[in-house]
């Protein structure tokens, strides 16, 4: 087969580009941004193209794009185009039913994860990311069948599969609709995508059939709307030949059925209605306030385009600090502000949006109004513009690190998004260049004027009340809104002046003992007592991240502590360090390009960070202050405090909310640390509380552990934990051993009738008591959980259609002896005693064993998800943390192929019986649709 080539050789790609620049260049035009030359493009006789790019990576990543969506469908055929993707996955002519997911689990992969699909409005795309380029020809022939009109459409699995789809409108497509959703659909009105949901309608899914589905998959599954992407160790001279063999088939086009949808390329939404609107939100949505503007198309293929989209970036990030900032100043009573920018259908939307009490609702409108007056009228001072261009400095930066960590998938995905979108997919001195040219013309003056029109701009005013509230309210709230956004805005008296310096240690301290573990994995014992860990890592390139843990967490903390404990990450995270204000410590921190984060787990605490080598220093003087000097700010207390009441009572309001609460009260005792808060026992807490908690947690070395993952020597890495945390000073403390919760029930059932969807939700604990888990357990019980997962997916969707996705939890916090397994699932009420016989069917036979091929898959897939961690330096930091804070071997995070291969059946099936047994407590809940109460008798 003839293959014509869409890439010419660079020479003469460089003389055309130069030619036309001379041609058509003027002051006014743009030029095109400088597409990433490493992807190959090319295109069969049929019209289908492909793009090929060879990654240092072992894995293959594919795609198959198909642009087809629902937007294609007539009123007859909608929700086919999902459906049709459904299908796909359960084989063609090449392979059966059983045999897709079959033969790539084998190999290691895991559905869900690594093998998807997925429908738009717009499009279809199919996923599968191999470990290795072994099974490629297996991943092209499945996709060609997909592609090439082998799709078998067996009428039982059609069947079947209905009650799989039926129950994705379960989670998609509630009745009780969220404001989001709402303004989704006043988006599509006038459009071409109105009415036009990807799910389709329930009365079509039932009536889908062989025929219908099948004329639509000839009519729309077309070469030349095809597009096939493939990245990672591939070899293109082998590629194309075995593209042009599986994907030269042309589909029989005879059936074609009459469609309303315009041809590809031409469809999109309509203008934005700027008419305000008033919208009731969901069950547990608090009233909120949206300015939506509409501001680019999504494609992106010249330079202006790409400097329009950076200044949409900066104005976005400008509003949103300024409004955090101030809303911390001022304590102003708002539960959230998020500004961003987000993508509906073709076209960006830029988004300010502020939630808060109904009670609140005048005040924090009159907030948001003012301040976004102000800095309308008087823009950025310049200690913020300075801090948005470091943030901009650090992403040239981080470019190097970036591109450094991108892996096959990554790689496929950015193809993906740039064929969807229709922008140009750039390599990266292409966009540094561009990151530069932002940065160098990024003045105070031209920020400004582009924040000032932004803010002038013809908004959408959406205001959302709750879903027992009145819009009379939200309607009368706007017009002074509006009046209070159209006065002047006041000017700021904003220091100058930033927050640059940083106080460092006084004085350091002395290594006790150091070990060469293995060549690239370190241990110093400092004399103060904390024991310090380093992986050596060049795949960090300039990160490094970093955990500082102790056992102890809630469990080291007594009963009376516990509510204090759950509000310590908020209000640490609120307090500023160092005698620094939480708004100026966050504008140092970015400029630092660092980030931090508190911890307070059931079973751990300490502090979690991410920083740049050259910015250690820094890095490591925070982590100093915040384990010596770190100090509860009242007044911020005070705010975090009402926030975190208001949002858990408004929570427990909602259906999801008091099953919950009513499902962990029946089965933890008063003083377990697992009971779910309310509002009132957030508002009992005082701030000496927090602060003391603080002080127990990190004052007190039961076993403070530093783990670093980063590129760098160790000369230099043991030189600065000397300096930065060798003179950290804690009292010795005994670590918490007994991190039991003494569960209340043995077997129990629970139904709360709270649901006001005609739908259920089923949850079945088991909760089992033991020793802390072993290195090994780690492996067996992770083991374990995938075995349950897939034969509960297996059993409940693949066999009886129950579900659209039931799937399994296991919770088994470190250094516990207690591990919680829960199945969950969400099905038609109808379906609840069917739900129940299919879940004990699962458990019951799953407590006499699994397979040898069933373990033989898990193992392949648990070995393969871990290698992938293997060159990820984070999951290395964070597994290295977790496995020495507990005693379990570090080498088996650096070798985990020689623990798996260790493995036996019997010892899963050993675990099996310790998560699941008959003797776990076991507790079953379902949250059912509310009974309405009949009036009269």
């Amino acid at each position: 087969m003839k293959i014509q080539r869409l890439v010419k050789p660079w020479g003469m790609i460089f003389a055309t580009l130069l030619l036309v620049a001379c041609q058509r260049e003027t002051e006014t035009q743009s030029q095109p941004l400088q597409a990433d030359i490493q992807w190959v493009q090319g295109q069969l006789e049929n019209g289908m193209q492909y793009h090929l790019r060879s990654v240092n990576d072992e894995k293959v990543s594919l795609r198959l794009l198909v642009h087809t969506g629902a937007v294609d469908e007539t009123a007859a055929q909608a929700g086919y185009a999902h459906f049709l993707e459904h299908m796909a996955l359960l084989g063609g002519e090449s392979f059966g039913a059983e045999r897709v997911e079959a033969m790539f689990e084998e190999a290691g992969v895991s559905f869900g994860s690594d093998l998807n699909a997925f429908t738009s409005h717009e499009t279809t795309h199919y996923q599968i990311d191999i470990p290795n380029n072994k099974k490629i020809e297996s991943a092209i022939t499945w996709l060609s069948d997909i592609a090439t009109g082998k799709l078998t459409l067996d009428p039982a699995l059609i069947e079947n599969e209905k009650g799989a789809v039926l129950g994705e409108f379960r989670f998609a497509q509630l009745e009780d609709k969220s404001v989001d959703q709402k303004l989704f659909e006043a988006l599509l009105e006038g459009s071409d995508y109105e009415g036009r949901e990807v799910l389709g309608t329930q009365e079509n899914i039932k009536k889908i059939d062989r025929a219908s589905l099948l004329a639509f998959y000839k009519a729309n599954y077309l070469p030349e709307k095809t597009e096939l992407i493939i990245s990672g160790d591939i070899d293109r001279k082998q590629l194309e030949p075995m593209i042009a063999k599986y994907f030269s088939s042309k589909l029989n086009t005879a059936g074609k059925s009459d469609s309303s949808a315009l041809s590809w390329g031409e469809k999109t939404i309509a203008p934005l209605n700027t008419e305000s609107m008033f919208v009731s939100g969901s069950a547990g949505q608090h009233p909120a306030m949206t300015l939506l503007t509409e501001i680019s198309d999504r494609k992106m293929t010249t330079e202006s385009d790409y400097q329009t989209m950076l200044m949409e970036q900066t104005v976005m990030q400008a509003i949103a600090e300024r409004l955090n900032d101030r809303r911390m100043e001022t304590q102003a009573p708002l539960l959230n502000i998020f500004v961003y920018r987000s993508l509906i259908i073709n076209r960006y939307f830029g988004y300010i949006f502020a939630e808060f009490t109904e009670s609140d609702r005048l005040a924090a409108q009159q907030f948001m109004a003012k301040e976004l007056a102000s800095l309308r009228d008087h823009g950025v001072s310049s200690v913020e513009l300075t801090t948005i261009r470091q943030t901009w400095q650090n992403d040239i930066n981080n470019l190097e690190t970036n591109w450094l960590n991108k892996n096959a998938i990554d790689y496929a995905e950015d193809r993906l998004y740039s064929l969807i979108d229709g922008y140009t997919l750039m390599d990266k001195e292409a966009i540094r260049h561009q990151l530069q040219q932002f940065v160098k013309r990024l003045s105070k003056k031209e920020l400004n004027q582009a924040i000032k029109d932004y803010l002038t701009s013809d908004f959408k005013p959406v205001f959302g009340y709750t879903r027992e509230g009145n819009p009379k309210t939200a309607k009368d709230s706007y017009s002074l809104f509006r009046e209070q956004f159209a006065a002047p805005g006041e000017m700021l008296a904003v220091s100058s002046a930033s927050v640059d310096a940083f106080p460092e240690p006084e004085k350091g301290g002395e290594i006790r003992s150091y070990t060469a573990v293995e060549p690239t994995l370190h241990r110093w014992v400092l004399a103060n007592g904390i024991e310090v860990w380093l992986k050596q890592m060049p795949e960090a390139g300039e990160n490094v991240f970093i955990y500082l843990m102790s056992s102890g967490g809630l469990a080291a903390l007594p009963p009376e502590l516990h509510h204090a404990g759950n509000m310590t990450n908020a209000v640490f995270a609120r307090s500023g360090l160092a005698g620094i204000s939480v708004a100026d410590f966050d504008k140092l921190r970015q400029r630092h390009n660092m980030y931090l984060e508190p911890v307070v787990w059931p079973t751990s605490h300490g502090l979690y960070s991410e920083a740049v080598k050259g910015e250690l220093p820094f890095a490591f003087s925070v982590l100093y202050q915040a384990m010596t000097a770190a100090k509860v700010d009242e007044s911020q207390f005070y705010a975090v405090q009402k926030e975190l009441a208001l949002k858990q009572d408004n929570w427990l309001a909602s259906p999801q909310g008091k099953f919950i609460n009513r499902f962990v009260g029946s089965l933890f005792p008063s003083e377990s640390p697992y009971l779910v808060m309310t509002g009132a026992d957030y508002q009992k807490v005082e701030p000496e509380q927090v602060q003391t908690v603080v002080d127990l947690l990190m004052k007190k070395n039961r076993n403070f552990k530093l783990v670093v993952s980063a590129d760098i020597s160790t000369e230099e890495f043991a030189t600065m934990i000397k300096r930065y945390l060798g003179g950290i000073s804690m009292e010795s403390a005994v670590p918490i051993t007994d991190y039991k919760s003494n569960p209340k029930v043995s077997v129990a059932s629970l139904e709360v009738q709270e649901a006001v969807d005609n739908t259920v939700n089923y949850l079945y604990s088991l909760m089992s008591e033991g020793q802390p888990k072993t290195t090994k357990d780690r492996f067996t019980a992770d083991l374990v959980y995938r075995l349950l997962n897939k034969r509960y997916f297996d059993t409940l969707r693949n066999a009886q259609g129950l579900s659209y996705s039931p799937y399994v939890n296991l919770t088994w916090f470190d250094g516990s002896g207690q591990a919680i397994v829960e199945f969950n699932i969400n099905a038609s009420p109808d379906k609840l005693e069917a739900v129940r016989k299919g879940t004990n069917k699962v458990l019951n036979e799953a407590r006499k064993g699994f397979t040898e091929e069933e373990f033989k898959i898990v193992k392949s897939q648990l070995t393969s998800d871990l290698k992938s961690g293997l060159t990820n330096a984070h999951e290395q930091a964070r597994m290295l943390s977790s496995y020495v804070l507990f005693d379990a071997d570090p080498l088996a995070v650096v070798h985990p192929d020689k623990v798996i291969s260790s493995l036996t059946l019997d010892e899963v099936n050993a675990m099996a019986q310790r998560l699941i047994g008959e003797e776990t407590q076991q507790m079953e809940g379902v949250l059912s649709p509310k009974v309405e109460e009949k009036v009269g008798s």
